[in-house]
């Protein structure tokens, strides 16, 4: 017998999404928080203490206001898990940027899309233009699954992390301190322009695309999402950042990063992809099931 499918309304999708971006604008996911605490309780270096106590502080003003949590208030980025028996009521991309569309209005968030990435160069193009008083454009990454619901997890990723991405084809047989050093050298480079401390979203396999799409899902995963396997490597590229690293801001202290998270897919025998991601302090990610 066939299985009823479970029918998700737009406006039920909408006021989720709106509301979740209600929170995350304004207040860093509570583990980055505690992340951020650890760090702060720490440091040793005087100047790197002040500036995490700055950053806890404008964070609690930031929630208690109601404000941005930082000026850059990102790019929405969506990771969206469909159950094959749901069934929407449009196309998902439309429904979530309406939805980003009037989160943005409603909580007086900085526009900072722009939709010709050449910002005009080459002259006017119809195909550019996009209804931006009615959608705004995301990146959404869509996979299916068991069940009747969507989870969603929503980021509002900033423009600095972002610049300060790397992603590079190793040779098959490359040792692992060769991959230890690639991403070490990506976050210790970057200097303070991600706004550190990060977190280090690492991508390993897949293919040239997978890998860094691998690397920006490992940003907002846990500990238990991501298994065991790649733990030890993941404390060990920490420990090996923050004593290399420039600091807090890029300015002092030994918290460069907060935390490493390693993905990973099977690879093609002739490939070793490697892709590394950078979400600032901010880290604006929830959550949500419906």
């Amino acid at each position: 017998m066939k299985t009823a499918q479970r029918l998700l309304s737009d406006a039920l999708i909408q006021e989720i999404v709106i509301e979740a971006i209600g929170k995350i604008f304004c207040d860093r996911e509570p583990h980055a928080q505690e992340l951020l605490t650890q760090a702060l309780n720490s440091e040793t270096d005087e100047l790197a203490r002040d500036i995490l106590d700055d950053i806890i502080d404008n964070a609690a003003l930031a929630r208690e206001e109601h404000l941005p949590l930082c000026q850059d208030t990102g790019l929405l980025v969506v990771f969206a898990r469909l159950g094959v028996d749901a069934r929407l009521e449009s196309c998902l991309r439309d429904t979530l940027e309406q939805a980003a569309a009037i989160a943005w209005q409603k909580y007086y968030m900085r526009d900072s899309i722009a939709p010709d990435p050449l910002r005009g160069q080459l002259g006017e193009c119809e195909d550019m233009r996009y209804e931006t008083d009615t959608r705004l454009p995301i990146v959404l990454h869509l996979e299916q699954v068991r069940g009747d619901g969507l989870s969603l997890d929503l980021a509002l990723k900033g423009g600095g992390a972002e610049n300060m991405s790397a992603m590079r084809m190793f040779n098959p047989s490359a040792k692992v301190d060769e991959i230890v050093e690639f991403v070490v050298d990506t976050v210790v480079n970057a200097g303070g322009r991600p706004c550190p401390p990060v977190i280090v979203g690492v991508g390993i396999g897949g293919d040239f695309e997978l890998s860094a799409i691998l690397a920006k899902r490992a940003l907002f995963t846990d500990s238990d999402e991501r298994g065991t396997c790649y733990r030890e490597l993941e404390k060990d590229i920490l420990r090996r950042i923050n004593e290399r690293g420039s600091g807090v801001m890029g300015l002092a202290g030994g918290s460069t990063a907060l935390e490493v998270r390693i993905l990973t897919a099977p690879c093609h025998i002739a490939s070793l992809p490697v892709a590394v991601n950078l979400d600032c302090h901010a880290h604006r990610h929830i959550r949500v099931e419906i």
